[in-house]
């Protein structure tokens, strides 16, 4: 039986059996896998840590004919902060679903996973005052990597849409927002219309049904 070895960032799980999982893995070169987990639902197992959405971990896989399996994996990251946060855990869920949808037709999508990553990352450390702007963020950027153009039907029309779609996450993060609480609960509700404007585009386009963003914006 062929074998291979990658790191994964877990996007989402579901049962296989009594015991089994099966999880759908976004590569490091950028290709969604669906493997199973043998054993991940029993107690004590070392798989069950291993399988929840965000952790990413090392792992060998034995290529089967519909699903692969995973024989060996090591942790590597977790993302503890994000799971102990509401805001950041709804957040970070529309990030995992709308990588889930963007490589479900196999093709690799070239900086999918190191920007994937690299929100997660910022996600973990970021103020909660940034989260709605960094979910924009990705949505614009993923959007655009499956050949839409936000940049044309969104950003032309909203200038500081088009500075997030020309922005890094950590140059998001680094911009300051107004001291004073009558110019940040202002700035709170442009960044509110802007993700509502972002979302809705992509629920346009996107013709699925995307569980975690319809219960994220019902969140907020």
């Amino acid at each position: 039986m062929r074998s291979y070895t990658a790191e994964v960032l877990v996007l989402g799980k579901t049962k296989l059996g009594e015991t089994d999982l099966i999880l759908t893995l976004l590569s490091s070169d950028n290709k969604q896998i669906r493997a199973v987990a043998k054993g991940a639902r029993k107690p004590g197992a070392k798989l069950c840590g291993l399988s929840e959405p965000f952790m990413v971990f090392e792992g060998k896989f034995h290529v089967g004919k519909t699903l692969n399996i995973i024989s060996e994996a090591k942790a590597t990251e977790a993302y503890a902060e994000i799971r102990s946060s509401y805001d950041c855990l709804m957040a970070g869920s529309v990030i995992l679903e709308i990588a889930t949808q963007v490589t479900n037709d196999g093709d690799d999508i070239p900086r999918l996973y190191a920007m994937t990553r690299t929100f997660l990352d910022v996600l973990s450390s970021a103020s909660e005052k940034y989260v709605q702007v960094l979910v924009s963020a990705y949505l614009l950027k993923a959007l655009a990597m499956m050949g839409y153009s936000p940049e044309y039907e969104l950003c032309i029309k909203n200038e500081r849409l088009a500075q997030l779609f020309r922005s890094t996450f950590e140059e998001v993060v680094r911009r300051k927002l107004p001291e004073e609480s009558v110019e940040l609960k202002s700035e709170s509700k442009k960044q509110l219309s802007d993700l509502r404007q972002v979302m809705n585009f992509t629920e346009k386009h996107l013709p699925v049904n995307l569980k975690a963003l319809t219960q994220y914006r019902r969140s907020l």
